[in-house]
C-alpha cells in the first residue's frame, strides 16, 4: 500500500509538472492572455476536468512557485533562532529567498517576462507581494513602525529583482540584497512587541 501512494503522488508530480511546463511554454510563445486552459491541458495530455484538480485558474499554474515561496518564508519568519532580532530575523528570510532565485534563475527570468506582459498577472503579482509585506510586518511586531518597515522592505525588495532581471540574473543577489536591507535596517523596530 505504501508503495502504491509512493507511484499516486509520483504520476501526480509528473502531471502537475507537465501542466506548469506546457503552460509556460505557451505562455513563452504566445503570451499569458492568449492560451486558454483547454489549450494548456491538451499540450500537457491531460483532459480539462484534470488540470481543475491541480490549478483553480491558468494564473495559479504561473504563480505556484510564488504561493510556494509565500509558505516557505512564513515558516521562517515563524522560526526565529534563539536571541535572534526581528530584523535579523526578516533579513535571514529574504537572503534565503535570494539563494532560491539564484537557483532558479532561468524559471524566475522567465516567469517575470511572462508577467510584465500580462496586467492582470502584474496585478496578482502585487498581492502577493502585500502578502510578503504583511508576514513581514508581523514579524517585526505589528506596529506602525513594522508595517512602515515592512513596506519598504517590499519596496527594495522589487527594486533589487529588478536590477538583478536586467542584469540578466548574472549580478550577486546575495550582495545587492544585503546592501538593501542593510540601508532598511535603521528602521525597523528594536524588538517585536509584547503579544
Amino acid at each position: 500500500m505504501e508503495q502504491e501512494l509512493s507511484l499516486r503522488d509520483k504520476k501526480k508530480a509528473a502531471v502537475r509538472e507537465a501542466l506548469i511546463d506546457a503552460a509556460l511554454r505557451l505562455f513563452r510563445a504566445r503570451g499569458f492572455d492568449a492560451v486558454t486552459i483547454d489549450e494548456i491541458a491538451a499540450a500537457a495530455e491531460v483532459s480539462r476536468r484534470s488540470f481543475f484538480r491541480y490549478f483553480p485558474t491558468k494564473e495559479a499554474v504561473l504563480l505556484e512557485r510564488r504561493h510556494e515561496q509565500l509558505a516557505s518564508f512564513r515558516a521562517l519568519l515563524a522560526a526565529p533562532r534563539k536571541g535572534e532580532a526581528p530584523f535579523a530575523l526578516v533579513r535571514r528570510a529574504c537572503l534565503a529567498l535570494a539563494t532560491e532565485y539564484v537557483a532558479r534563475r532561468k524559471q524566475i527570468l522567465e516567469e517575470r517576462t511572462i508577467v510584465a506582459a500580462a496586467p492582470s498577472l502584474v496585478a496578482r503579482d502585487l498581492e502577493l507581494d502585500r502578502a510578503f509585506e504583511g508576514a513581514i510586518e508581523e514579524a517585526l511586531g505589528g506596529t506602525r513602525r513594522a508595517r512602515i518597515c515592512a513596506a519598504a522592505t517590499i519596496g527594495v525588495t522589487r527594486v533589487v529583482l529588478e536590477d538583478w532581471a536586467a542584469s540578466g540574473a548574472r549580478s550577486d543577489l546575495l550582495a545587492l540584497g544585503g546592501e538593501a536591507l542593510d540601508l532598511l535596517e535603521p528602521l525597523a523596530p528594536a524588538r517585536k512587541a509584547a503579544s
